[in-house]
């Protein structure tokens, strides 16, 4: 079968409510969707679309623009569309995420790439005080009469390609000229520096939710306009207490990692 048809007995039909332009879309997401068009595998040019289905380039380019949408292809200038890239990487969503990253002695975001066979990295973007959100004073539990919060404001890379926007906040009853207000990276990660000055992590909430990216996020994660949601997680550790220790409010490029919840309780 060729590129350009990579099914048999494929045609669009004239005669159809839908559009030919939407039906287009149909065949080729089908086609991306059932892996005859497999990721990184280039898409006929519009002029090969034209000659093979009879529809204008204009309307060629306007299918092209809805697949790029929803995230399914890309178009490189100069080169053509091709069908995207998916590399996930899986979280594993658990209670106690912290005794994987102590024995490697490593950040969790680092543990968790390097398992996937892939290679970490981050660049800060933010490190120091800020004046403390609404949302986060409350999800902390903090008094009224504190107005700052520590924050240390990463963007992770994977194989040095930006997938997660993390930004996590400190209450300064701990943080306070500790490494977590420095803008020198903490080689055994944040977490484990807070269990170095003596604060044991006990259990956690998560609150998940979708979104799409603003433009400065866009920027960052390196997304092309539309077509890739924002996976976020809003995490709250707290110590063997029930203290609130640390929020993290991560934003994961939503065509790159999936999400597995594990429960172990045993009833």
């Amino acid at each position: 079968m060729s590129v350009l048809d990579p099914t048999p007995d494929h045609s669009l039909d004239p005669t159809s409510d839908r559009s030919l332009g939407a039906q287009l879309a149909d065949l080729i997401r089908a086609q991306i969707k059932s892996g005859s068009r497999w990721p990184g595998s280039k898409l006929p040019s519009e002029s090969q679309f034209h000659e093979r289905y009879g529809v204008s380039r204009t309307t060629v380019r306007d299918t092209l623009k809805v697949l790029a949408g929803e995230g399914l292809i890309e178009t490189r200038k100069g080169y053509g569309s091709f069908v995207r890239e998916r590399r996930r990487v899986r979280r594993i969503v658990r209670g106690h995420d912290h005794s994987g990253h102590v024995k490697s002695g490593k950040p969790i975001f680092d543990t968790l790439v390097e398992a996937s066979g892939q290679r970490p990295g981050r660049r800060m973007l933010s490190v120091g005080r800020v004046p403390l959100p609404v949302d986060v004073r409350e999800h902390l539990d903090l008094p009224t009469d504190v107005n700052e919060i520590a924050i240390r404001k990463r963007l992770q890379l994977i194989d040095d390609e930006p997938m997660v926007i993390s930004t996590s906040y400190y209450p300064l009853w701990y943080s306070a000229g500790t490494r977590l207000e420095q803008q020198e990276a903490i080689p055994q990660g944040p977490d484990a520096l807070i269990e170095e000055l003596g604060h044991v992590f006990g259990s956690v909430r998560e609150i998940h939710s979708v979104r799409m990216p603003d433009p400065d996020e866009q920027r960052l994660l390196a997304i092309k306009a539309g077509g890739v949601p924002l996976f976020r997680i809003i995490r709250i550790d707290y110590s063997t207490t029930g203290k609130p220790m640390v929020l993290s409010d991560d934003l994961y490029r939503g065509d790159c990692f999936e999400f597995v919840v594990e429960d172990t309780t045993v009833r």
